[in-house]
């Protein structure tokens, strides 16, 4: 972990910030311990907001507060998985059936050039260019906090897929479906353009469900969901 120093006017609120920021995008990986006399040193704060902070994340689900141990981050079952992807099916599709008749051809341009920096990009910079893409499709739909809910539950998912599984052929299919879904959007057609969302994200899904099923991620999975039914 690697953090700037924080102004303390602000304190909780940026701890709160840099902490799921790093946790969503995979920098803190699952599993890893978060001490809060270390944060705080790194932070320039005090522990009380670095505690305030970890409430904060608990709730939402992305550390647990373990007895004798402190703060450990998630890792989402395979069940959780599978919902965070239907949600974000629902809510997307949504978005992007208010965004189609307001997209205008600086928004087709925006997202053909994501499409380009995708072609030629490092698997680690796959993620922020792949939800770029969609948001330039969903940003004139006018509602941001929907598109903040979406990011989170993409990068809470995206988060459990270990690199090297992201290069496996992943990169050239999505690429032919971010294009057909931008021709459909060219074309105005809001009905095939949600179907072809869906099946992206569908497929999205069972791609990182398939590496999750095999192999040390999916004991990982398994002992997470076997942890939450005994604590239920």
């Amino acid at each position: 972990m690697a953090f700037s120093k924080l102004e303390r006017s602000t304190a909780a609120a940026q701890v709160l910030e840099a902490l799921r920021e790093q946790i969503l995008s995979g920098d803190i990986p699952g599993g890893e311990q978060l001490r809060q006399e270390r944060i705080a040193e790194e932070l320039g704060v005090s522990r009380v907001p670095v505690r305030e902070a970890l409430n904060q994340l608990e709730a939402e689900g992305l550390v647990r507060i373990v007895s004798h141990k402190g703060a450990v981050v998630t890792r989402l079952s395979l069940d959780e998985l599978r919902e965070a992807y239907e949600i974000r099916a629902q809510l997307e599709a949504w978005l992007l059936r208010l965004s189609i008749p307001n997209l205008a051809a600086d928004d087709f341009l925006r997202a053909e050039a994501i499409l380009a920096e995708l072609d030629a990009a490092a698997p680690e910079q796959w993620s922020d260019l792949n939800w770029a893409f969609h948001v330039a499709l969903y940003r004139p739909a006018a509602r941001p906090q929907a598109v903040s809910i979406a990011r989170k539950m993409y990068l809470n998912a995206y988060r459990h897929l270990p690199v090297p599984a992201r290069v496996m052929g992943h990169r050239d299919r999505m690429q032919r479906e971010h294009r057909s879904l931008l021709r459909l959007c060219r074309e105005r057609d809001v009905e095939g353009a949600c179907r072809a969302l869906d099946a992206h994200i569908a497929d999205a899904a069972a791609g990182l469900i398939a590496v999750l099923s095999s192999g040390p991620a999916a004991e990982a999975a398994v002992k997470t969901r076997k942890k939450k039914g005994r604590s239920e």
